[in-house]
């Protein structure tokens, strides 16, 4: 009596194995993902404040007392295409982004508000989900029984029944009313920001960081002046009145 296994019976466990290493592999890719945004999240994040707020001459490149755009400002990352182009590209919006990433997240929140502020359906219908959401999470954390008329609709109305129906309509205010603002408010706040990133000249931001400091040390200078002038000719009344009372 022969005791032979189904030919096709030795390879299941080498696929539940093979699918339980490929299952193990995608949630370590996951999770490896995951950690390296949260580890950038916070490196931007802590680089993001008041201090690293650069000046609009700055920014725009505006030089001289009309205020206007200096001509080399925003230049192309290289005037010919060759092989090194795109490691020239990489370079500067590297550089613009390290230097001028308070700036960039401004622009980014005003984008974003004035997107938001443009849709007040989105606003309603979002904070209609939200009171929504809060109540049902205090009704169930408190076990505040669902009375409709006297009548106690939990029973047919369960809270799984409930947190589905909130989950569905979360999803039809997401996709009906805050989609189209969201992906509209990104797609301008990119637009910008690449955009000056990969046009702004680190050359001449070197050059106005310079034109400014000398700008502001002639003003501390030419204050300096007026106040030494000024204590001067409070001096020599001082001493015209002294001499003439003395008289």
């Amino acid at each position: 009596m022969s005791s032979e296994l189904p030919s096709g019976s030795s390879d299941v466990p080498s696929k539940r194995k093979n699918d339980g290493n490929s299952t193990l592999g995608s949630i370590f890719e996951t999770e490896k993902t995951r950690q390296y945004l949260l580890t950038k999240f916070s490196m931007y994040r802590d680089k993001i404040n008041l201090e690293t707020l650069r000046p609009l001459p700055i920014f725009l490149g505006i030089t001289g007392p009309s205020f206007c755009i200096a001509p080399d400002a925003f230049t192309p990352p290289s005037k010919k295409m060759d092989k090194n182009t795109l490691e020239k590209v990489k370079q500067r919006v590297n550089l613009n982004t390290a230097y001028f990433l308070t700036n960039y997240s401004l622009i980014a929140t005003g984008t974003f508000v004035v997107v938001v502020l443009l849709h007040p359906m989105m606003i309603l219908y979002s904070v209609i989900v939200y009171f929504l959401w809060k109540m049902h999470n205090i009704m169930v954390k408190d076990n505040i029984p669902l009375l409709v008329m006297g009548r106690d609709m939990g029973q047919y109305v369960t809270v799984e029944m409930r947190t589905k129906i909130l989950y569905f309509v979360t999803l039809w205010v997401v996709v009906f009313y805050c989609l189209i603002p969201f992906l509209l408010a990104t797609g301008l706040a990119a637009l910008m920001v690449i955009t000056h990133a990969l046009l702004r000249d680190p050359k001449q931001v070197e050059t106005g960081r310079s034109a400014l400091s000398y700008c502001k040390d002639n003003d501390s200078d030419d204050e300096n002046d007026d106040d030494g002038n000024d204590d001067s000719s409070g001096s020599e009344v001082m001493v015209d009145k002294m001499g003439g009372e003395t008289v």
